[in-house]
């Protein structure tokens, strides 16, 4: 109990019943009235009965008993008078006690239970011992209210209620022990956080004293941090009016100094390394750091841009991008924030003859400038002309390369992939193949799929006449029905149209791509298939 305190427990007051009180239960109600019924009434002393007589069966003028009509005004008007104000009043009374009694002392004893119950001070005799006195209280409460109701029914009565002086002194006797107790405990956990509080305090003071030299030290050395400290946060300060001035100072000069001729020197270098000689870009004649593009046969044109083709024009604004990422192209803006580059696919209308050029720059012009680049591709040699200039170092490749691969079916997925993982483009269509057998792509992709890797395949192998007549003999096959619905599968699914679109997502692929692995078995290629589709040869397959 050091840290709690205990509620005391409440003392039991019995319910006073006055003199009055006892009087009115003591005392027989009886008629009071000049009724001619009350002489026989008393002489016969049966009030009670003529009163229940009164309420039960008295019914219009007919007497209960001898069943003639004998009951008149004169008989109810004496009946009435019998039973007055005065005698109701006393009943009510009566009434009244036994509510106020019944209530308080049940109360009472409710709430000493409870609290019996609730106590940590007291032992488990303690306990049951009280309990046992309210419950013989409680007996004797039941036993006194049948009393008062007997009264209450029979008023004639005389009632003297029960009591038991010995149990109700033991209780008061056992409860005024208990918060005797109750209180020593109390006082002891006040004394007890009193004290403790006074134990730290003394023992922090002692401790302080005790270590007085370390303490010194601490704080000779905190106000010397302090000094340091402020003498950094005025450097800081000194060191960031600086930079201001600074870029301030560069700004001012980056206006002086124009650096569009070097852009264009290094667009047109750039121009001339890849081939192109018949446009060129020069200042513009009018617009103060803006250029033109020029064709180089000096014919007139108000726009040439438009005039270039798209894979031109693509190529322009590229150049003119990477250029823009150096920070060459605009004097009037200077940011010293983190730069973020984000390229998408930036061959996809360029030849394939600029792939190398196109990752050169990347690499040596983008890579070297910005602190984070992000390239989208769709070209697996652009992918792998960009790879080929990482560094060899794996440790220094993943520290700052990271490679990852999309793969779009209902929903789009995202997943890590490694610099050895990556594939050719004949790779990929077998990828894809598996891909769409493991459900990562939609159905539609495996027609095309499939007849690119004949192509592919045969004619690298010079088999492609040997391939035609075996797929013209198998369509021509009476027996083999799933053959001819699998030529027909790959050759329309190489066209793009609305039927066959919808054709696409209604199919199983299991069943063709049981007859594309049959193309290879009966060209002889079947471990071919076997190893470029992961699957392990049976029996059937290593006896082709």
């Amino acid at each position: 109990h050091k840290n709690t305190t205990i509620q005391t427990i409440s003392p039991y007051n019995p319910y006073p019943i006055s003199f009055d009180d006892e009087n009115l239960l003591k005392t027989p109600v009886i008629d009071s009235s000049n009724s001619y019924l009350s002489e026989t009434i008393k002489k016969l002393q049966n009030l009670d009965w003529v009163k229940k007589g009164k309420e039960n069966y008295l019914v219009g003028d007919i007497c209960p008993f001898c069943q003639k009509e004998t009951i008149d005004d004169k008989f109810t008007e004496a009946l009435e008078q019998i039973f007055d104000e005065s005698y109701a009043q006393k009943i009510t009374s009566i009434k009244k006690l036994k509510y106020i009694y019944e209530l308080t002392t049940q109360e009472q004893l409710q709430l000493l239970k409870t609290q019996l119950n609730d106590c940590t001070a007291i032992s488990i005799e303690e306990r049951k011992t009280s309990l046992a006195h309210i419950s013989s209280l409680e007996k004797m409460l039941k036993s006194n209210i049948e009393l008062i109701n007997n009264k209450i029914q029979n008023p004639s009565l005389s009632v003297i209620l029960d009591k038991d002086k010995d149990i109700e002194e033991s209780l008061l006797k056992d409860i005024k022990q208990y918060n005797s107790r109750i209180n020593d405990l109390n006082e002891k956990v006040k004394q007890f956080n009193l004290t403790q509080d006074k134990i730290k305090n003394q023992f922090w003071g002692a401790l302080r004293n005790y270590r007085n030299t370390d303490f010194e030290v601490l704080e000779k050395i905190q106000v010397e941090n302090d000094i340091i400290i402020k003498s950094l946060e005025e450097s800081i300060d000194s060191i960031n009016k600086e930079i201001k001035h600074t870029d301030d100072e560069i700004k001012e000069l980056r206006n002086k100094t124009s650096n569009i001729d070097a852009t264009i020197s290094s667009i047109n270098s750039k121009l001339k390394n890849l081939g192109i000689t018949c446009f060129y870009i020069d200042k513009h004649p009018t617009i103060k750091n803006s250029f033109v593009i020029v064709r180089s046969d000096n014919t007139p044109s108000k726009n040439v841009y438009r005039s270039l083709s798209e894979g031109e024009k693509t190529l322009i604004t590229f150049l003119y991008f990477i250029e823009y990422c150096k920070g060459q192209t605009n004097t009037d803006e200077f940011d010293n924030r983190d730069s973020l580059i984000v390229i998408d696919d930036p061959i996809s209308s360029l030849s394939q003859n600029y792939i190398y050029d196109i990752a050169s720059m990347i690499h040596y012009d983008i890579f070297t400038s910005a602190n984070k680049v992000i390239i989208l591709t769709h070209n697996l040699y652009f992918f792998h002309e960009l790879i080929k200039l990482a560094p060899i170092s794996e440790r220094k490749f993943n520290s700052t390369y990271q490679l990852f691969r999309i793969t779009k079916n209902l929903h789009s997925s995202f997943s890590n992939i490694s610099r050895d993982s990556l594939q050719n483009e004949y790779q990929s269509l077998w990828q894809i193949l598996k891909d769409a057998r493991d459900g990562k792509i939609h159905n539609v992709v495996i027609p095309n799929t499939m007849r690119n890797i004949l192509e592919y395949y045969f004619a690298f192998v010079h088999k492609t006449n040997e391939l035609q007549d075996e797929l013209n003999k198998l369509a021509q096959n009476e027996s083999n029905s799933n053959f001819k619905a699998f030529y027909r599968y790959i050759n329309r699914g190489s066209h793009s149209d609305s039927i066959n679109i919808t054709d696409m997502g209604e199919i199983t692929p299991d069943i063709y791509i049981t007859q594309f692995k049959e193309i290879f078995r009966l060209m002889g290629d079947i471990s071919h298939f076997n190893k470029m589709y992961e699957e392990k040869k049976n029996i059937e397959d290593t006896t082709a």
